[in-house]
């Protein structure tokens, strides 16, 4: 790769001009990137394949990275998995599986990693217990490297221990909240991000499973079933007492319910199908998968023959629970339908329970001609970005799961216009390879880490560019698989 005399990443000689369709600039192609009017499968998943290895290409200097995003050296940011060392080394490893080279790679990010919390207070390491930041997110990229690497490593089962103790804590504070006195719960407890079913998600992995404290977290998050009296109603057990992007509130007609992904309630039911499916289990374990997909079926709304869900349900005028909008929102992994929709049908395989599988395919279909649509027309009616989070990335990624589950010829026939999508926001002018994130949610997304940046989209583009399952596992920390 020719580099410019910053050290920046130069543009590649030769190539047709390829359109960024985002931001409607024109940049010289990267031979094998820009887009071809008539594409085989084979070629465009040879153009996935060169653009994911330039993306690590990018990012295999530690350093590099560091003076082109100067936050990464500060270890809240850095000893992250969604932005910084460990989720960029989940890319390395996933090519390591094959490549020594790309081992190495790894091992210089892990190294990295793990010398920055060597120098990291306690306090900073674990004031967020969740799996995507400090001490959980080092341990899972760990672990993968253990994988990769076919041997046991001291560093890892050291980490693994420590997760176990955080996830025993957190466990124990979502058991005491007492619900049944009006106790709203809190979604960083029991979400994906930063909560219970991140943690129960590492934990499920052999290497780091303890049965203890694996049975407390599921025990936690099956007590989260347990319905919120509130003010004379009955309110879903998930009901957190923030408002939506807001901080916490102490009025009793507030709040919210999320049936997403990352911070809402599908969270929590994938975790608990998939121990089911691995053969970990606790009392009322089937009960809590069956009331949370049975809440999922209910708040599913109907446009014709589509299905979507809210990102967001509210108390109404008349103190019933509404919808925070009525028109389908965007398909990603975070907040979209996509991601309830794996964990709908999650339950549904692991509970065998057909009507869930179907409803989860039918809602699937829905939104990706919604995607089709919506792309189209204004960009603010569509995905802008490439990453795993909110982007493009993540519906092609948790799409190649499900058509694999599923073997759905409708699913598998999207996934090259979806890869298409991503493709289309390569960017040679920029240090990764992608055009940057926008913000979101009024926070500023890192554009080259696992969860919003190139790190994660790259990964994506391999999973479809080879059609094999990733070999490390990289996903089941977005709960997919």
């Amino acid at each position: 790769m020719r580099q410019d005399s910053d050290g920046r990443p130069g543009p590649a000689r030769g190539g047709a001009a390829t359109r960024t369709r985002a931001h409607g600039r024109r940049h010289p192609a990267r031979p094998g990137v820009g887009a071809a009017p008539a594409d085989t499968g084979a070629s465009q998943r040879r153009r996935a394949a060169v653009l994911s290895e330039d993306i690590a290409q990018r990012l295999a200097d530690p350093r590099q990275v560091r003076e082109w995003l100067p936050h990464h050296r500060h270890p809240a940011r850095a000893l992250t998995l969604g932005d910084g060392m460990p989720g960029i080394a989940l890319l390395h490893l996933e090519r390591g599986t094959a490549d020594g080279h790309a081992r190495h790679t790894a091992h210089r990010w892990l190294s990295d990693a793990a010398g920055l919390a060597r120098t990291t207070p306690d306090d900073v390491l674990a004031e967020a217990p969740g799996l995507y930041r400090g001490v959980p997110a080092l341990s899972f990229a760990l672990t993968r490297a253990a994988l990769v690497s076919g041997r046991p490593l001291a560093a890892a089962e050291r980490l693994a221990g420590h997760v176990r103790t955080l996830a025993r804590t957190l466990a124990g504070r979502q058991r005491r909240r007492r619900p049944q006195d009006g106790a709203r719960g809190d979604n960083g407890t029991y979400d994906v991000l930063s909560g219970l079913a991140g943690l129960g998600a590492h934990l499920l992995d052999p290497r780091v499973r303890d049965c203890d404290a694996l049975a407390e977290v599921l025990a936690a998050l099956t007590g989260l079933t347990a319905p919120l009296r509130l003010d004379g109603r009955t309110l879903p057990g998930w009901w957190t007492g923030r408002d939506r992007g807001g901080p916490a509130t102490a009025e009793p007609g507030t709040g919210h319910a999320d049936p997403g992904m990352a911070h809402g309630a599908s969270g929590p039911l994938a975790l608990l199908a998939l121990a089911w499916e691995a053969g970990a289990t606790v009392p009322g374990q089937e009960h809590a998968i069956r009331t949370l997909a049975a809440w999922l079926m209910a708040v599913r709304r109907h446009d014709g023959e589509a299905v979507h869900w809210p990102s967001t349900l509210t108390p109404g005028p008349d103190g019933t629970v509404v919808a925070g909008e009525s028109a389908p929102g965007r398909p990603s992994w975070c907040h979209g339908t996509v991601g309830i929709a794996r964990a709908l049908y999650l339950a549904g395989r692991a509970l065998d329970v057909p009507e869930w599988r179907d409803t989860a395919v039918t809602a699937w279909r829905s939104a990706l001609a919604g995607a089709r649509h919506t792309y189209d027309g204004p960009v603010a009616g569509r995905l802008a970005d490439a990453g795993l989070c909110h982007g493009w990335s993540g519906v092609l990624q948790a799409t190649w799961r499900m058509a694999d589950d599923t073997r759905d010829a409708a699913l598998r026939a999207q996934l090259p216009w979806l890869a298409e999508r991503v493709l289309d926001l390569a960017d040679i002018d920029d240090p990764f390879g992608l055009v940057p994130p926008l913000a979101h949610g009024g926070l500023a997304a890192d554009p080259a880490g696992f969860l919003t940046g190139a790190a994660g989209a790259a990964l994506a583009l391999r999973t479809f560019a080879t059609d094999t399952a990733p070999a490390t596992h990289w996903d089941r920390a977005l709960l997919l698989a």
